[in-house]
């Protein structure tokens, strides 16, 4: 090959070159170099905590936390042999001691917080697994260091379990001890954890500080049949659960107790064992029913023990309920009351009936007999339905208040099978009859006592004021006949009585009883019944003192319509009895 004479000219620019293409090179295989010998420490997570490369040329520099010696010695003789490095210098610091030692493990929901220490021994990778195994997302911001006692892998796995049974959780190890709080999932979970912290396999104490789980709305529920008195519902502690178990035993006075209570967070404000100790006392009033505490309402319902009503609970919760606390419903059928009482009251226009009925029907049967009776008063009905009623009671009840119904006011009083009845009779003959004839309509198996007196007769009337008085009377209720047409009805004497003692005080007056039936039937029939009526009501007059000479019966039939007969109603008030004062 020919060469130019002066070959040496293009040394300089060829070297030029050279120059800054090493230059240009050295950054990329530094960086290379990097990223090389990171990967590598990386796949020895045991070796170097938080490590930094720093890299001229093929020299490296390593810094960080030296987590085991022998680890990063062999990391280092790999990093010589696998890597371009020409020299590698160890610039880590040696780990520091924790003291103490605390590894922190938190639950919120479906996340789980690492925080705290832990030793540099693979501990980090077997947590966050254990962790993940449960389905919790992990967030890991621990920090390695020495001093982690020898128990730390059980203690640490024991830990994790707990939070699989709590949430929110925290556990916190400090050194060999642990302390767990938090909340239980579920019943069951909060069973499992207490045996769990209850049976540590480990020396040191665990403080422990698990509550059940929150219940809403919050109930508990106590409920007696058939000699059991079974429990259920939630109960904020073990050790109130079981002072109600041995509450319920105490009532229930040989019945056996079934607990199926569970623990639960959340009861109500205030002294909820108080209410609890109220409900469970009122439950063994009842010889069957149920008891509730839901959240602060409570709930009673049953049938009561003897001589036990549902105003002897209510008195009950008003002197012994704690604040807070109410009662919601109080459904509570009475018990066999003894003595079986009912009484009577008439007072002014009012006719008061309390004490105790067997049943709603005869409840019903005696409110009626009583407007039935008193024409002229308002019946109240404060009448309680109780069980215990003496035989024939309805039948004996019924014959004392059509007595009753005679007096002008007066008092009536059964105890069990012993009747009194008090009073002021309308005047002298009905005094007298009611007086003979009061303990014999009674049933045999009861006993009846009459104390009554007489109504002075008021000031005298003028003709006027008398046939007032009269039709007023006759206004508000009709004068009932039996079914012979002749007898007046027995529900009528009352009225007749009070007839009769208005007419007592028209001396100078002059009566004419006179009686119409509707259109129905012959009209013979008709006339000759409306005569007989009369006539039966002015023997009645005549029987209470009135002057037969001033008294007279006629009897009209249905010549003297007040109504059209084309109505049962109409037809009702066409058959009627008036009298006529002259």
């Amino acid at each position: 090959m020919h060469l130019p004479k002066k070959w040496w000219i293009g040394l300089p620019v060829l070297f030029g070159l050279a120059y800054f293409a090493q230059g240009a090179l050295a950054p990329r295989l530094e960086d290379d170099l990097r990223a090389a010998i990171l990967l590598r420490v990386a796949q020895s997570p045991d070796a170097i905590d938080r490590p930094e490369v720093r890299v001229s040329g093929r020299d490296v520099v390593l810094a960080g936390i030296s987590l085991s010696p022998d680890v990063k010695a062999q990391l280092l003789t790999a990093l010589g042999v696998e890597t371009p490095a020409r020299r590698i210098m160890d610039a880590t610091q040696a780990l520091s001691r924790a003291t103490p030692f605390v590894l922190r493990l938190e639950r919120r929901g479906g996340k789980a917080m690492i925080s705290g220490n832990v030793p540099p021994t693979g501990a980090r990778e077997k947590l966050r697994a254990e962790i993940a195994a449960l389905g919790l997302e992990v967030s890991d911001s621990a920090a390695y260091a020495d001093g982690a006692p020898k128990s730390f892998p059980d203690l640490a796995s024991f830990a994790v379990r707990r939070l699989a049974e709590l949430d929110p959780a925290t556990t916190t190890m400090t050194d060999a001890s642990l302390a767990v709080s938090g909340e239980a999932r579920s019943a069951a979970d909060y069973d499992k954890a207490l045996a769990a912290l209850k049976a540590s396999p480990f020396e040191s104490a665990v403080k422990v500080d698990v509550s059940p789980p929150r219940v809403s709305p919050y109930v508990f529920s106590a409920a007696a049949r058939d000699g059991v008195i079974s429990l259920s519902g939630h109960l904020p502690s073990d050790d109130l659960r079981k002072q109600v178990i041995a509450m319920a035993a105490t009532v229930g006075a040989g019945a056996a107790v079934s607990d199926a209570t569970e623990l639960g967070a959340g009861a109500p404000a205030g002294d909820f064992a108080g209410a609890l100790a109220f409900a469970v006392g009122e439950l063994g009033k009842l010889s069957q029913g149920k008891v509730a505490v839901s959240d602060g309402k409570i709930i009673i319902e049953g049938q009561g023990r003897q001589n036990i009503l549902g105003e002897t609970i209510r008195a009950d919760a008003k002197a012994r309920l704690p604040s807070g606390f109410e009662i919601a419903r109080l459904d509570v059928m009475a018990g066999p009351m003894t003595p079986y009482v009912f009484s009577a009251q008439r007072a002014g226009g009012d006719v008061t009936l309390s004490g105790y009925a067997p049943d709603e029907a005869v409840r019903n049967r005696l409110v009626e007999t009583a407007r039935r009776n008193f024409f002229d008063a308002k019946v109240v009905d404060r009448l309680m339905i109780a069980k215990g009623a003496p035989q024939n009671f309805a039948d004996a009840t019924d014959r004392s208040l059509a007595a009753l119904a005679r007096l002008d006011e007066g008092k009536l009083a059964i105890s069990d099978s012993t009747i009194s009845l008090a009073g002021v009779a309308r005047h002298q003959s009905a005094r007298a009859e009611i007086a003979a004839s009061f303990a014999d309509a009674l049933p045999q198996s009861f006993r009846g006592e009459a104390q009554l007196s007489t109504r002075i007769v008021g000031s005298p009337l003028v003709a006027s004021q008398c046939g007032a008085a009269l039709s007023e009377l006759l206004a508000k209720s009709p004068i009932v006949f039996a079914s012979d047409d002749s007898a007046i009805a027995a529900e009528s004497a009352p009225l007749v009585d009070a007839i009769a003692a208005t007419a007592l005080r028209c001396p100078g007056a002059t009566l004419e009883i006179a009686s119409h039936t509707d259109n129905v039937g012959i009209a013979e029939v008709n006339l000759g019944r409306s005569k007989r009526r009369a006539q039966a009501v002015v023997e009645r007059l005549a029987k209470a003192g009135l002057d037969p000479f001033r008294i007279s019966a006629v009897g009209y039939g249905g010549e003297r319509p007040i109504a059209s007969n084309d109505s049962d109603e109409n037809r009702a008030r066409n058959r009627r009895v008036e009298i006529v004062v002259k």
